[in-house]
């Protein structure tokens, strides 16, 4: 074997090792893509549904605080109904307010 079928043969082997390495390069980036992707999915998946279950919560508790609410302001309103109406006393407190100079 002279020196060029030598200088021949190590242009192959490097040529098919660059192939390699490309293929490698290749198939690692294919592979990384793909678990982005899936990555990705099962982030958007998981998300999707714990967003739905907050939101479910939130109008639950909306319609929660919206009933006590209600229920508190008609008990104010019942016990305010219920304390007695002293007109003629009101009558005489504002008299007196108004006609102190007289």
């Amino acid at each position: 074997m002279d020196e060029q079928d030598v200088l021949r043969h190590l242009l192959e082997v490097e040529a098919e090792a660059s192939a390699l390495v490309d293929n490698a390069q290749a198939e690692a980036d294919r592979r990384i893509t793909e678990g982005e992707k899936q990555s990705r999915r099962l982030y958007d998946e998981r998300y999707g549904r714990e967003t739905d279950r907050l939101e479910i919560q939130y109008g639950e508790r909306i319609l929660q605080v919206k009933e006590d609410y209600k229920k508190q302001l008609d008990s104010y309103r019942e016990s305010l109904a219920a304390l007695p109406v002293h007109n003629e006393a009101f009558i005489r407190l504002v008299e007196s307010f108004l006609c102190q100079d007289r």
